[in-house]
Formats: structure tokens, C-alpha cells, sequence
């Protein structure tokens, strides 16, 4: 059996050694192939890690058939993201074997874990969308009250809607940043790419015009 491996840690203080050296015992022991090694230094939360994108690229081209970790949070902070990255190697039809944790997709029993992930992250991503729709109201009402207007000052995108973003782009990778825009409620469009392109999310597109130079898109 082909297996990837996959460690991470949330700064540079801290080391994937550890995790590297038990999983390439566990992987020895069992007799399997190691195919590739990903690491990553950044935080589960956020939506871009590069280690973990070229794994999934790679899982893509099936390169490898399991991918082990030391634990289900290496993998995702939050039971949307995790869901998405489990979603994505599923697709590939390549399973995941946490080494600190019952967690194998190998299994049946590991089947119906996934199945029950899927519907944990659909309650967050509701309890999300309404704290969200919650807080534009409040925010609508205590704006008209003082006669302040709304939408001013920095703004921070949920991690719903960056990946709500990510999949839309994903999606479709020469949509608009208008059309993009319109999929949010309470951010601005400007806010929205300024945000995603920080991230790494957005990249300007190129608009070839007959007969004149490119340019960069602005609508």
C-alpha cells in the first residue's frame, strides 16, 4: 500500500519531527510504501497551506492510496475545513489512518465517521450562516439608530466565507470579482478581494483586449 505522510505544526517554535518519526515507524511496520512526506509550519485554521495543497494535488494523480497523520486536527482546526480536505481525498478515493485516534477510512466503521464529519460540518456551517445573518441585523439596527452608516472600517472574513470563496473560485476560476461578490451578504466587493487576495484565495485576473495592451480586471 502506497501512503502519504502528513504532519504539521502551528509555528516555527515547534517541530514536525516528532510526528515525521511515528509515522514512518508506523508505515514500517505495517509494510508500506512511503510515496511522499508533507509538512506544513502554519496554523490549521487557515484556508491555504501549501504542503497540504500540493498533497491533495498529488492525491489527485493518485500517487499515493491512504495518507497517515498523528491526529484528525493536523489534518483541519475546524469540522468545516476538515470536512472539505477529507471531502476532496474521498473523491480520489484515498483513505486517511490517524495513528492517536480510531480513525480509519479503511473501514466501515471509519466510513460511517466520515458520513457523521459531513453532518457535523453542514450544523456548523448552519450555526455559521445564522450568527452571521444575526450579527448584519444587529448591526443594521444599531446603525440606523445612531445614524452611522454601516460597512466602514476593517473587515474580517469568517472562515465560512473564505471557504465558501476558495470553493466558489475553485468552481469556477475565471469568475468576476462581481460576480463573486454577489454570492456575500454585508461585505463589500472591494473588502471581499482585498481580503482573499491577503490570503492568497484571489489572484488579479488578466483580461486580454483586441487591440490593446492587457489589463488587469476591474469589474
Amino acid at each position: 500500500m502506497k501512503v502519504a505522510l502528513y504532519a504539521r505544526v502551528s509555528t516555527d517554535k515547534q517541530t514536525v519531527d516528532n510526528q515525521l518519526i511515528r509515522l514512518r515507524e508506523f508505515a514500517g511496520i505495517h509494510k508500506y510504501e512511503i510515496t511522499g512526506e508533507y509538512t506544513d509550519v502554519i496554523s490549521g485554521a487557515s484556508a491555504h497551506r501549501p504542503a497540504l495543497d500540493q498533497m491533495l494535488k498529488d492525491a489527485k494523480f493518485k500517487k499515493f492510496d491512504v495518507v497517515l497523520a498523528v491526529k484528525l486536527d493536523r489534518l483541519g482546526r475546524s469540522v468545516i475545513n476538515l470536512q472539505n480536505v477529507l471531502k476532496e481525498l474521498d473523491s480520489y478515493d484515498v483513505r486517511i489512518k490517524m495513528l492517536d485516534q480510531d480513525i480509519d477510512t479503511t473501514t466501515s466503521s471509519g466510513r460511517l465517521m466520515f458520513t457523521l464529519l459531513g453532518a457535523m460540518a453542514e450544523f456548523e456551517r448552519d450555526i455559521i450562516t445564522e450568527r452571521i445573518n444575526d450579527g448584519i441585523a444587529r448591526a443594521q439596527k444599531e446603525g440606523t439608530r445612531s445614524g452611522k452608516p454601516i460597512g466602514r472600517g476593517s473587515k474580517q472574513l469568517s472562515e465560512y466565507q473564505i471557504e465558501k470563496a476558495r470553493k466558489l473560485i475553485e468552481e469556477n476560476p475565471n469568475i468576476s470579482a462581481n460576480k463573486l461578490s454577489s454570492n456575500f451578504v454585508g461585505i463589500s466587493r472591494n473588502t471581499l478581494i482585498s481580503k482573499l487576495t491577503e490570503l492568497g484565495i484571489w489572484k488579479k485576473k488578466v483580461v486580454k483586449k483586441v487591440g490593446g495592451p492587457e489589463r488587469g480586471e476591474s469589474i
